[in-house]
């Protein structure tokens, strides 16, 4: 046996992470708010930098002296509506104590539950009636339902307090329904509840729809004001004559610069180590001015391939939009597909149709007979077909298959109810009215 040993020398590519190639990479799929925070932090820690004058972060004394927060009317937390309440009814400090207790305890949705072995200690105490009393006081706060044991008894509390306020035949059938019939709401089982009430199926239709006017969920109406439902476009397309125009907003694209005391100083001093720490932080802002500006191209020229392939869809709106992959754009600009992906990251993007995530302009291939089609125009059919429907006879997916198909569109019942289900548009079963 020979053993023979040999050096075998390999030439290898390989991409070295380095800190700053890791920070531009960060700063391109940061949202608008995650930039803010992050320049922030940047423009704290390090004197050279600095923004421009409509995106400024430091304070001056003017800034200082005045709390601008201060002029802005403060959206007042559920909990805090019902303590308010709660100091108007109470009569002593041990009802107040069990007040805040029961508020605090409330979930997500608004509602109370007590489990068994507390039950069981209120039952058995001299505290327990006094316990009930103040969850019976709150239930009668607004929002209506609050503090109650789940959506059952919210709707009936809600019903409860229409009482002379709306026709009480009405009202006594709408009760009898949430106390029995709840699931077959839900599943839009009209005739059921319509025989079980010994009604017209017009009337037990009327019935439904008045339970579902209701808010079953307490707590919504604070959640959805207090939710940063507002969003701003990162990005805005502006049609002028025959010509698209790219608008970045400067709060998501900023300005950052070098400030001119620094630099003066720089040149100016004499001692090493005030040199050296300058330095330092002008070769760390440098490279972060540079990051920033990188973003900002990278994503201008990804907006503007958009508008060279999308033009009938800028021009016409979502139903025009054609397949597009992120893989395509990345190839027209000469960048990776990566790249691309976590450029669009958490933007928005304003079109003269409508706001629109920037990730969603990216659809997928549908093979049709004459052409090929993009998955949100697809959507844009099945909405269109739906809204044409009668509210009477609603087209089963089926149906709606078959009207894809006249006009050239094949796709599988299975993908038509998937994309049914992402524009929250109910089964055919649950969208039938009796009128």
């Amino acid at each position: 046996m020979m053993l023979n040993q040999d050096i075998n020398l390999q030439q290898e590519q390989n991409l070295i992470m380095t800190p700053k190639l890791q920070q531009a990479i960060e700063l391109l799929q940061l949202s608008t708010l995650e930039l803010t925070e992050y320049l922030e932090k940047e423009v704290m820690e390090n004197p050279l930098l600095e923004l421009e004058d409509n995106y400024r972060y430091q304070s001056s004394t003017n800034y200082e002296e005045f709390d601008y927060k201060e002029f802005i009317a403060k959206e007042i937390s559920l909990e805090e509506h019902l303590l308010k309440q709660l100091k108007l009814v109470v009569n002593n400090k041990s009802e107040e104590e069990i007040g805040r207790y029961i508020i605090g305890n409330l979930d997500g949705s608004g509602f109370f539950s007590l489990d068994e072995e507390i039950i069981c200690k209120l039952n058995n105490s001299l505290k327990g009636e006094k316990f009930y009393k103040v969850l019976d006081m709150i239930k009668g706060f607004t929002p209506r339902g609050i503090a109650s044991s789940g959506i059952k008894e919210s709707l009936q509390i809600q019903l409860d307090s229409l009482k002379g306020l709306k026709e009480q035949r009405q009202v006594k059938l709408a009760k009898k329904v949430v106390e029995n019939y709840l699931e077959e709401v839900g599943k839009n089982q009209v005739k059921k509840i319509a025989r079980a009430l010994r009604v017209k199926t017009r009337e037990a239709q009327s019935i439904i729809d008045f339970i579902k006017s209701l808010n079953p969920i307490p707590s919504d109406m604070f959640t959805k004001s207090n939710s940063n439902s507002y969003l701003e476009p990162d990005i805005i397309i502006k049609k002028h004559s025959n010509d698209y125009t790219i608008i970045m907003d400067e709060r998501s694209f900023p300005t950052l610069r070098i400030n001119n005391y620094y630099k003066n100083l720089l040149k100016n001093s004499n001692q090493s180590d005030v040199n050296e720490y300058i330095d330092d932080r002008l070769n760390s802002a440098l490279w972060l001015i540079k990051s920033i500006e990188q973003r900002r191209q990278t994503v201008y020229n990804i907006v503007e391939a958009f508008i060279n392939l999308q033009q009938e869809f800028l021009d016409n709106g979502p139903k025009y939009l054609k397949p597009m992959t992120m893989k395509a754009i990345a190839d027209q600009i000469g960048v990776h597909e990566s790249t691309v992906s976590r450029a669009t990251n958490d933007k928005y993007i304003q079109t003269p149709y409508g706001l629109f995530p920037f990730k969603y302009l990216f659809s997928e291939s549908i093979d049709c007979k004459f052409t090929n089609v993009s998955a949100v125009s697809v959507k844009e059919d099945i909405k269109e077909i739906i809204s044409k429907e009668s509210i009477i006879s609603p087209l089963s997916d089926e149906k709606i298959k078959a009207e894809l198909e006249e006009k050239g569109i094949i796709i599988s019942r299975r993908t038509i109810a998937k994309y049914r289900q992402e524009l929250k548009i109910p089964s055919s079963r649950l969208r039938k009215r009796y009128e």
